[in-house]
This record gives structure tokens, C-alpha cells and sequence, in this order.
């Protein structure tokens, strides 16, 4: 309930005070100690502030890490699929690194690096998918 309220308030005050890259990487910090919940409000303060400024091209990068957060936080289930995340990220030529201080980096890297360490949470169970037959 607490909580709730600073989120609240922080949501109205924080994207007139802080940068939407700044709230970005506090997302990106909150996701690397485990701190999904914190992770998620981060990201949608910093999306804000994105969409304000009309900034395409964060709010996209944004938008991967948090699909990348949310897969590792509900593996199975609802989490967004790998191929999901991979669709998005072939767009970005650049996105942030995983570990402070979240400097741009070639995003395909990002992603191998990403896949190494959570990769099996996000991807789907082998009964997933299906066998595709080409014919020629």
C-alpha cells in the first residue's frame, strides 16, 4: 500500500525531475539485483519521460529490456518469448549493457550475453515448437 503511493507520487514527480535515460538505467540496475517489481515501475517512469520527449529510439531500447526482464521474472507461463525479444532487438543496432554502467554496445552482443546467463528461463519448453516441413 505504501509502496504503492510512492510509486504513485514518483510517477508525477520523477519524469519532470529526472531523464528518461537516467530512469532507464535504474530500471536496468533494479533487474540486476533481482528487484523485478522495482525494475517494472522504472521502466514505465522512464517510458514516460521517453514518450514526452519524444525519444523513438530509447523508448524502443526500453522496451527490449524490459521484455528481457519480464521473461526472466515469469519464465514459462506469460513470459514473452525469445523470438519475441529477438524480433524486437534485429531493429536496434545499439543497446545498453545488462551491467552498470549500461553503456551502448552492439545489441546482438547484448543479447548472446543475456541469452548465456537467462536465456533457458525465457525460452519455450521443446514441446513448443513444431516440426516445419518445406516442400519444394
Amino acid at each position: 500500500m505504501l509502496l504503492r503511493l510512492v510509486l504513485d507520487l514518483a510517477s508525477r514527480l520523477l519524469p519532470r525531475l529526472a531523464s528518461g535515460a537516467a530512469l532507464h538505467h535504474r530500471a536496468l540496475d533494479h533487474a540486476a539485483r533481482g528487484d523485478l517489481g522495482g525494475a517494472e515501475a522504472c521502466f514505465e517512469l522512464a517510458a514516460a519521460c521517453y514518450r514526452r520527449e519524444l525519444a523513438v529510439e530509447p523508448l524502443a531500447r526500453l522496451r527490449v529490456h524490459q521484455l528481457m526482464t519480464r521473461a526472466r521474472a515469469r519464465a514459462g507461463g506469460q513470459a514473452p518469448s525469445l523470438v519475441e525479444i529477438v524480433r524486437l532487438l534485429n531493429r536496434l543496432d545499439r543497446l545498453e549493457t545488462l551491467q552498470s554502467p549500461h553503456e551502448l554496445a552492439d545489441a546482438r552482443t547484448v543479447l548472446a550475453e543475456w541469452i548465456a546467463a537467462h536465456g533457458s528461463e525465457a525460452a519455450p519448453p521443446a514441446s513448443a515448437f513444431e516440426p516445419v516441413v518445406r516442400v519444394a
